[in-house]
């Protein structure tokens, strides 16, 4: 065979190989980044703009990395994945809603969420809402003034199948209410550790209804109308090492 023939061979089987690959199959990385654009598979150097977009980029059980600050919008999670900063700790006016399967996992870590953006009139319920999924954990994140009409919460859970939200070394500031933990069939369960819930004007943690429950430990809920909050038979345990300055007093639970 000539060695032109070996060449236009080669690249016929390399397209074919690059055309066998599923469509939308995603890629395990992708960056967004307050002006990129939503085109192409958010690549490093080409990164997209908006948090829905990349996700759909995102293979599951892949990583969004965000490069830095800016309005990123309303998305909704379908499948596990990670969110995470890529440099420091930057700002994203943005919320999430996880509605997952009941057995995915969703990681949060490194980044703010921010609840509104007045010039561009943007005000969003909740920061994390969490409707269904097997385990979310939220690691140092800080989620701040998610109170739209007097309400709304940095954290809302209210799935229809079992989860735990576990939320570690992380920072609620402004919210209506910092956590709001309820479901009709008392599937929702939240682990609180080291944390700050401050200023979150109805309740730092709420929980309402019986089965559905919240376990803290060495977290500071302070300046909110109720600490702590425990309605129509939700519960709370705490290992002791908590400060709280209001509300509803958790069930002790011995450090072992």
């Amino acid at each position: 065979m000539r060695k032109g023939s070996w060449c236009q061979s080669g690249l016929g089987l390399l397209s074919i190989a690059f055309m066998a690959q599923p469509a939308h199959a995603g890629l395990d990385q992708t960056w967004i980044a307050a002006e990129g654009v939503d085109s192409g598979l958010c690549i490093i150097y080409l990164p997209c703009q908006t948090l829905s977009f990349a996700l759909d980029q995102t293979a599951t059980g892949g990583t969004i990395n965000v490069i830095d600050s800016g309005i990123y919008g309303s998305a909704t999670v379908s499948k596990s994945i990670t969110i995470r900063s890529e440099l420091g700790q930057p700002a994203m006016i943005a919320n999430i809603t996880i509605n997952a399967g009941a057995t995915d996992k969703v990681v949060i870590e490194g980044i703010d969420l921010e609840g509104t953006a007045q010039t561009a009139g943007l005000a969003y319920p909740y920061g994390i809402g969490v409707l269904q999924a097997a385990e979310v954990l939220i690691h140092n994140v800080r989620i701040k003034d998610f109170n739209t009409g007097g309400g709304g919460a940095g954290i809302y859970i209210n799935s229809a199948s079992q989860v735990r939200v576990t939320v570690n070394e992380s920072l609620l500031f402004s919210n209506g209410v910092g956590v709001l933990v309820t479901s009709a069939n008392g599937n929702a369960h939240l682990k609180m550790f080291k944390s700050l819930l401050l200023a979150n004007a109805d309740a730092g943690v709420r929980v309402i209804g019986s089965g559905n429950d919240a376990m803290l430990a060495g977290n500071n809920l302070l300046g909110s109308a109720k600490s702590m909050d425990l309605q129509r038979g939700g519960a709370a345990r705490s290992f002791g090492n908590n400060a709280l300055t209001s509300g509803d007093v958790p069930i002790g639970m011995p450090m072992y």
